[in-house]
């Protein structure tokens, strides 16, 4: 667990010496500093999310050092540290944004409490923002396009499910084609509206990080768990649980999801109290569940329960005549985005948009067309801003693989197979820019899965090498 950072400034070395130890035998990244020009250059490269400051200090008095300290960081709380005779000037630092003072002398106990409380508070504010972030991404971002048959279809199903706001939805379709949109539309047509939209990558996060941050935990449940966390269950109370790529949650997680799906119930970690949530789950996945099922990877009793209402969404390549209508919004969302002058596709572009394939679905095509809007001069974005794969340009013969390159009699199947994998992992890095997530979105597959391929082809170099 990410450990909270604390700056202790004070000229009494003995006192900051005391502090710094309590604090970190408590679990926090401490440090320290004597005056306030010294706490000054340690806040730059320190990042503390909380700050003890003495009101008076050798040369910069408090009141200045928290000045300079909230305007860098207006989130940081600051605790201040202040004589009994200092009433003005404390409630002057009030007023300048300090979280809240505490009287010298004082029990280590009371500042404790008060750094517990600053912690709380930081941690419901992350939580507002995470709430704020999703509102504005829904309406700026999440506006599903396309005038398609297929995508109609959709929009049925949306208004539908939108007014019956307790039914378990699952989304299926391929990667990229915006199965979350789906989800956030359902919940903000819904009368959910008002409430939280919760949503996870279930690929994303390790077993007991994913249960944590699902079902939250309670004090002392393991062994840096300080203090009691929600879980996104406890918090989207009222609202919509989006559980994107379901089909790769551990199997421990399916039961304890299958329980809170028939009794909106759920124990967080280390508690034995049950707690009862009214939130709407919405899961997807581009996995074929009922092959997981046979394998034994996914609970075939919680599939019968997330897939009360399925939904599918088409792959772009079914929907050509969306294309054009897609990437026209996705020009004018980035020219607005990026202050640029409105733009418009040249014919030979729109040609060649209509007849690619699209193996990364909408996804690729925002891709392509942010790319282009970032290097676009003029008013037209021409054939010589789209990608070589697009416009079906032949890559330099380096780029190239070719089979009598990697297979020679003699050599095995495996090792040559291997070399393949190997050959397109590092392309998809390479347009990916090293960004693993959105690597594994472009070969379908979990950024897990890609990290353990990658594992196993670093292993063969070596036992090859």
């Amino acid at each position: 667990m990410k450990r909270e950072r604390i700056l202790i400034i004070d000229d009494e070395k003995v006192l900051c010496r005391s502090l710094a130890i309590e604090f970190k035998d408590e679990g926090f990244d401490v440090q320290t500093a004597d005056s306030g020009e010294a706490a000054i250059d340690i806040v730059t490269t320190f990042q503390p999310q909380i700050v003890l400051l003495d009101l008076r200090l050798p040369g910069m008095d408090g009141i200045q050092v928290l000045e300079i300290i909230r305007k860098h960081n207006d989130e940081v709380a600051v605790i201040m540290m202040t004589a009994y005779g200092d009433t003005r000037t404390t409630v002057e630092a009030i007023k300048r944004g300090a979280f809240n003072f505490i009287n010298k002398p004082f029990e280590l106990e009371d500042v404790k409490q008060l750094v517990n409380q600053a912690i709380q508070n930081l941690n419901r504010n992350r939580e507002f923002e995470y709430l704020k972030y999703q509102q504005r991404r829904f309406y700026r971002f999440c506006d599903l396009v396309g005038e398609s048959s297929q995508m109609q279809a959709v929009y049925g199903q949306i208004e539908t499910l939108a007014h019956t706001d307790d039914v378990t939805i699952l989304i299926r379709g391929e990667s990229g084609t915006g199965k979350d949109l789906v989800a956030s539309a359902i919940h903000f047509r819904s009368q959910r509206n008002k409430a939280p939209f919760m949503e996870i990558n279930c690929a994303s996060l390790p077993e007991s990080l994913l249960e944590s941050e699902l079902f939250g935990y309670e004090k002392g449940a393991f062994t840096d768990a300080k203090q009691s966390k929600k879980g996104l269950f406890e918090l989207s109370d009222g609202g919509t649980i989006f559980l994107d790529e379901i089909g790769e949650m551990p199997l421990p997680l399916q039961a304890k999801l299958l329980r809170f799906l028939e009794k909106k119930q759920f124990k967080p970690l280390g508690s034995g109290k049950d707690l009862l949530v009214d939130a709407r789950i919405i899961a997807a996945t581009n996995r074929d569940l009922e092959s997981a099922i046979k394998e034994g990877l996914f609970r075939g009793d919680l599939y019968y329960r997330l897939n009360v209402v399925p939904i599918y969404m088409p792959p772009l390549r079914e929907r050509q005549d969306d294309i054009v209508l897609l990437a026209d919004y996705f020009i004018d969302q980035f020219c607005k985005d990026m202050g640029k002058q409105p733009k418009q596709m040249a014919p030979e572009v729109i040609a060649v948009l209509r007849h690619h394939p699209w193996e990364g679905n909408v996804r690729e095509l925002r891709n392509v067309v942010e790319r282009a809007v970032i290097f676009s001069k003029g008013h037209t974005i021409g054939l010589d801003l789209m990608p070589p794969e697009i416009t079906g340009r032949q890559p330099a013969d380096e780029d190239c693989i070719q089979v009598e390159k990697i297979w020679q009699p003699g050599r095995s199947i495996e090792a040559a197979m291997s070399q393949v994998e190997s050959h397109i992992i590092q392309d998809a890095l390479k347009k990916c820019g090293d960004n693993k997530t959105r690597a594994a979105q472009m070969m379908g597959i979990s950024r897990f899965a890609l990290n353990r391929r990658i594992d196993r082809l670093n292993g063969l170099e070596k036992d090859t090498g």
